[in-house]
């Protein structure tokens, strides 16, 4: 038995140094596609005073949305330096045991910060443009309700991560838990309108006033014989919002089933609030100086979970995607930033209002031309 344990520790080492080293290839990775992103925005950028008849913008949710990630890699390459591995008694042992937990919680909090920051301006900016585009009234209400939330959740989940380091005690993990819980919550809601309402009702946008509506494609926006139905940055648009709204809508899903249930089996049944993050710590006593525990002193019998490190590598890697996917589009896919012959707006991006007003032109130009 005690060398089936022994073995057991050795595999536990071998994966966690397997999965740090494809996480710091993988911030390599992210760093400089970043980088490149936000080199190409300021080279867009540029061309607004040197050449405004080329100017080619980006919409304000690129702007700002590869910059928060940019920042989200950042505090990621600081917490995974020295990664962390939750294990079966709810204690986070690290490899190198170097990182002081206070600095740990820190980058932690503020890289998901960056996180649910970018990924609410991006739904703030989808139901802004394409209420524009439908002419339905401003959706005021939902985006304050968005806002409210995601300052909700970035409150809990920071005083939550201080809880920790205050009070040592393992149950403010699946405090975090539920703030995320919360946010997702409304995320859900404003996803399943944009899926159930505002997709379809762009699609019948591009549709309702075409002769013969019935021999048209609404995924590929052509007739049967192959004639456009609107220009190409407009279906690519409206693809955006179609896709990423079902891929979040099922992510929100996803954690709504399973997050809560993580959260009572920690709490409720392993009895989380009488037991300490760091195992060799008093119970209400700060620990922001103290270093998670090592791999190698892992006591026998004590596995180590890996799920949330890969889960972590895979939000990584959706993010890089987003931003190549964002910052790589062709000039034909991109948004005019405004009438023909206008001058592109000195901020340098292209508003929700703008693309809005930009697209409800184009429904309606399109509708006209096949009336």
């Amino acid at each position: 038995m005690s060398a089936f344990f022994e073995d057991e520790r050795v595999f536990d080492a071998r994966m966690a140094y397997g999965i740090w080293w494809i996480h710091m290839v993988s911030l390599l990775i992210w760093a400089a596609t970043s980088f490149w992103a936000c080199w190409r925005q300021r080279r867009m950028k540029a061309l607004v005073g040197a050449a405004p008849s080329k100017a080619v913008l980006p919409t304000e949710v690129e702007l700002y949305t590869i910059r928060f990630l940019a920042a989200y890699v950042v505090f990621d390459i600081l917490r995974a330096f020295d990664p962390c591995f939750d294990s079966t008694d709810g204690v986070c042992r690290s490899i190198f045991g170097i990182t002081p937990l206070g600095l740990r919680l820190a980058c932690w909090g503020l890289r998901d910060v960056m996180l649910l920051w970018a990924i609410t301006a991006v739904m703030v900016f989808y139901v802004g443009w394409t209420h524009k585009a439908l002419g339905w009234p401003e959706p005021r209400r939902l985006k304050r309700f968005l806002w409210a939330a995601l300052v909700v959740a970035m409150a809990g989940l920071l005083g939550s991560f201080a809880a920790m380091v205050f009070t040592n005690r393992q149950s403010y993990q699946a405090l975090a838990m539920v703030f995320v819980v919360l946010l997702n919550v409304v995320w859900a809601a404003a996803n399943r309108f944009l899926v159930r309402q505002v997709v379809p009702g762009l699609e019948a946008a591009l549709m309702a006033k075409a002769t013969g509506a019935a021999d048209v494609d609404a995924q590929s926006g052509k007739k049967e014989d192959g004639e456009p139905k609107a220009s190409p940055w407009l279906l690519s648009a409206i693809s955006e919002v179609r896709m990423g709204g079902h891929l979040l809508y099922t992510a929100n899903i996803a954690l709504l089933c399973t997050f809560p249930l993580l959260a009572v089996e920690r709490l409720v049944l392993k009895g989380a609030h009488a037991m300490p993050l760091i195992p060799h710590a008093p119970l209400d006593q700060w620990v922001g100086n103290a270093t998670a525990p090592l791999i190698s002193e892992k006591p026998l019998g004590m596995n180590l979970n890996p799920a949330l490190e890969i889960v972590e590598i895979l939000i990584g890697w959706l993010q890089c995607i987003y931003t190549i996917r964002v910052a790589g589009y062709d000039s034909a896919l991109r948004p005019p930033h405004g009438p023909p012959g206008a001058s592109p707006p000195k901020r340098g991006y292209i508003s929700q209002e703008d693309l809005g007003s930009a697209a409800a032109a184009e429904l309606s130009r399109a509708s006209k031309k096949r009336q």
